[in-house]
């Protein structure tokens, strides 16, 4: 399939810092949840539960974003004593860890935010996470494992309420050289293992009536200790308007067939990390923005080499191979980071489009959020977005 940004040139704009930053006490540890209302506010939720804070942001656009306030969680984090409510994950193991933001929504009618959330098992622990191997401080090689969980809160963010798990791998969160609370189900045993669905972004599609979690799966070579392979995979559930949040579906075998906690999945992309979907009215046509993946490399810190890829797709399953933007600052000789987000900056594009202005792109890793302008050129004609 031909990639339609292959007949535009990419120009990069000055770096410009966001609020989202640690002098602001915020440590943006994944792509940035950002959601427009029925009203035209333009929300975002940043920062995780176990370094800095997590704060509700809002403005008209990315530039003139916020923070109104600090938000709370009305359950607890870290061990899996009390973790979560004591609400177990799907596959019966105490939940632990913490709380990352990674998708938002706000429902229209009832003005309910919904915050879905990235988890791991090996950190912030208190003396509970753990790995493929067993308990720790810091999982080995990255090898812990992911689920996807739900917040809901009725104040416009300043408090969150726990509601559920929504997304969980085929493969359950341990190993079988390693069940952490000794429950009667067999853990992961080959050489390969999967660390389950997390790393994700969230995609509201109102062209075809659904939104997407648009999330990841590592695999893992247990015996040589690194990470194998990282591929993105699609799961959604129907838009609804009234306060509620639906159950998942995976993509599977060619449709929308399996259910969010343990059904089977089949790659939309293989090797890219944290895919961020929009859709570009002027190219008619889907774009996704990810960070490239080695999945050869013998290092955890070489396995994302920290620099952008984009995509174009008719359809939400099917896409191009990958494009880059050389930049004699990027790693390698291309332009990105370790986590990026192609976001609008107009204020009035919803955060799954892309029309009028320039387009940026959002760049960090736990950092500052940096925001770099993006100009497309079709060789002497007008930006298409």
């Amino acid at each position: 399939m031909k990639n339609l940004l292959k007949q535009y040139d990419i120009c990069v704009g000055n770096a410009t810092k966001t609020v989202f930053n640690n002098d602001n006490d915020i440590y943006q540890d994944g792509t940035l949840p950002l959601y427009r209302d029925k009203d035209g506010t333009l929300w975002a939720i940043s920062g995780h539960t176990h370094a800095g804070h997590i704060g509700m942001f809002k403005g008209t656009c990315i530039s003139d974003l916020a923070e109104v306030y600090p938000t709370k969680m009305n359950f607890e984090t870290g061990s899996a004593d009390n973790a979560f409510n004591g609400i177990k994950y799907p596959e019966g193991i105490k939940s632990r860890g913490s709380v990352w933001p990674m998708g938002l929504y706000i429902c229209p009618n009832t003005h309910r935010f919904f915050c879905f959330f990235h988890n791991e098992t090996g950190w912030n622990g208190k003396g509970t996470g753990y790995d493929a191997y067993g308990l720790c401080d810091k999982p080995n090689g990255d090898s812990d494992f992911r689920h996807i969980g739900l917040i809901v809160s009725d104040d416009e963010g300043k408090t969150w309420s726990f509601l559920r798990w929504v997304l969980t791998s085929e493969q359950v969160c341990f190993t079988k050289a390693y069940n952490p609370d000794g429950i009667n189900v067999l853990g992961q045993e080959s050489k390969r293992l999967s660390l389950g669905s997390g790393d994700f972004t969230l995609f509201v599609n109102e062209r075809d009536g659904f939104m997407y979690l648009v999330y990841n799966i590592l695999s893992f070579d247990f015996d040589e200790k690194r990470l194998s392979g990282c591929n993105v995979y699609l799961a959604r559930t129907r838009i609804r308007t009234d306060g509620i949040m639906g159950d998942f579906v995976k993509f599977y075998d060619g449709r929308f067939s399996e259910p969010g906690n343990f059904g089977k999945e089949t790659p939309i992309v293989e090797n890219a990390w944290h895919a961020r979907i929009t859709y570009s009215e002027n190219l008619g046509a889907y774009v996704m923005s990810s960070t490239a993946v080695n999945s050869s490399a013998s290092d955890v810190s070489e396995f994302v080499p920290d620099y952008a890829e984009f995509r174009t797709g008719k359809t939400l399953t099917e896409w191009s191979e990958p494009i880059t933007i050389p930049y004699k600052e990027g790693n390698r000789g291309y332009f990105g980071n370790h986590y990026v987000s192609l976001v609008s900056e107009d204020d009035k594009s919803s955060a799954s489009e892309l029309k009028g202005g320039v387009a940026a792109l959002l760049c960090h890793n736990a950092t500052d959020v940096i925001k770099y302008p993006l100009k497309f050129y079709k060789k002497r004609s007008k930006l298409f977005f």
